[in-house]
């Protein structure tokens, strides 16, 4: 008996040291929901970034929100797996008492069918997956932390059907300088960086057109004869595969020909769809490859 439950111990441990997603980590500000695992992560500087602070909709087959932030500086996104011991509507209202007690102010908050469609919210703003669920187990709040700088918080919890339970914590601090991209040394160590850039339909936004010029300045240090421009695209809802290999090679031809007018010129450039991406990273990127 006592062997089982020293085994039994040390496979329980072992689950809680593997569970969450390698370099990831709590806010400081978010006590982590009990019993939960890191399953999504992403931190970088962004432009365009969307902040709701209105319900989500789908009109003539585009997002719209009626109020949003758009903010250029940093993200970290956080999705938590929850565990029995949680469920994402007590952790929600908890954490949303805990930041008002902080200073916070709460600038936006929605229940079930108010928040509007989880589909949008999963694929287009958060762009996790696992977010996706009925539009009738959904929760959300953003708040605008206290301090001399401005900061913005927002969590969104949900039930899918399958009855497992995510939230998902967004901190974005804006007014970032762009031209700290670093990808250079990111490729060197890690052989690929994922660009700091966001899409109007398949073409870079205008906002994100500032970024390129940082890019190609940053990799002129690198042989553009070793890289590759390589973008990924989900499936959407009512698509098909095809669909999405023709954007993500859109996508990836317009990079390459941005970085060209910058002075970077990459001869190879892929779109691979929602195929052969590397886990617990967005669907919806662009990445450059140093593949020798």
């Amino acid at each position: 008996m006592k062997t089982w439950i020293i085994l039994g111990s040390m496979l329980l441990s072992h689950w809680s040291i593997a569970a969450d997603i390698p370099g990831s980590s709590d806010l400081p500000e978010v006590k982590r929901p009990l019993g939960s695992e890191i399953v999504r992560y992403r931190e970088g500087v962004q432009s365009a970034i969307r902040f709701p602070l209105e319900r989500v909709e789908r009109v003539n087959n585009r997002l719209v929100i009626d109020n949003e932030l758009e903010i250029e500086g940093h993200v970290i996104d956080i999705t938590y797996e929850l565990g029995p011991r949680e469920d994402y509507e007590s952790y929600m209202a908890t954490l949303e008492r805990a930041v008002v007690g902080q200073g916070a102010e709460i600038l936006f908050s929605c229940e079930s069918r108010g928040c509007g469609v989880s589909g949008l919210w999963a694929n287009s703003l958060f762009k996790v997956r696992e977010l996706y669920g009925p539009n009738g187990d959904q929760l959300y709040f953003a708040a605008k932390l206290p301090g001399a700088t401005d900061r913005y918080l927002s969590a969104y919890g949900i039930e899918r059907g399958n009855r497992r339970q995510y939230v998902h914590i967004r901190l974005v601090e804006p007014d970032i300088d762009k031209s700290r991209f670093q990808g250079a040394q990111g490729l060197l160590s890690e052989g690929r960086v994922i660009l700091p850039v966001e899409f109007a339909g398949n073409r870079v936004s205008p906002e994100s057109r500032a970024a390129i010029t940082a890019i190609a300045s940053d990799l002129k240090s690198l042989s553009a004869d070793e890289l590759a421009i390589v973008a990924y695209r989900a499936v959407t809802p009512g698509g098909s595969l095809d669909d999405a290999m023709t954007q993500s090679t859109a996508r990836a031809e317009h990079v390459q020909a941005l970085l060209r007018e910058a002075g970077l010129v990459i001869e190879s450039a892929y779109g691979l769809g929602p195929l052969v991406a590397p886990a617990d990273l967005s669907p919806d990127r662009v990445e450059i490859v140093k593949f020798r």
